[in-house]
């Protein structure tokens, strides 16, 4: 007796997708959400056209773009923390805490933009966030992150 061909649950991948909204001088505020769920909003530094325009260390934000997940220990937060893997240009890019662009050197820092220029409640954000990447690693699941 021949059965459906069963895919599992765990081939499909978590999609956290982050929607840059408001790109700002100094700073770019966004919307993350995880399989189409709105979670928090986010804070990069400022986007720049990579066709027309150089990156600034420490003030340019990664290139849109589909980056894989990983949890890795930092050397700064000294815990394992959520990286992107394989981010052109490039090194260390993770999302993580923070409330002020002068807190994000490339990295996306998670919270509510409540009020202009800031990211508030980041613990709580980045809690939520955690939870659900942590859910899905251990169900054997890829989580990727996609930035546009």
């Amino acid at each position: 007796m021949k059965t459906k061909k069963q895919t599992s649950k765990a081939s499909k991948p978590t999609v956290i997708e982050i929607e840059r909204k408001y790109k700002k001088e100094k700073y770019t505020i966004g919307a993350l959400a995880i399989n189409g769920q709105w979670i928090c909003d986010t804070m990069e530094p400022h986007c720049i056209d990579w066709d027309k325009e150089v990156k600034i260390p420490g003030v340019t934000a990664i290139p849109e773009g589909t980056y894989e997940l990983e949890m890795k220990r930092s050397k700064k937060f000294q815990k394992i923390m959520p990286y992107l893997k394989d981010v052109p240009n490039f090194t260390d890019i993770m999302i993580h805490t923070g409330n002020f662009p002068t807190q994000t050197k490339g990295c996306i820092l998670v919270g509510f933009n409540t009020v202009r220029g800031l990211v508030l409640k980041s613990r709580e954000a980045f809690e939520k966030i955690l939870e659900k990447i942590e859910y899905a690693l251990s169900a054997g699941k890829m989580v990727i992150v996609k930035v546009k």
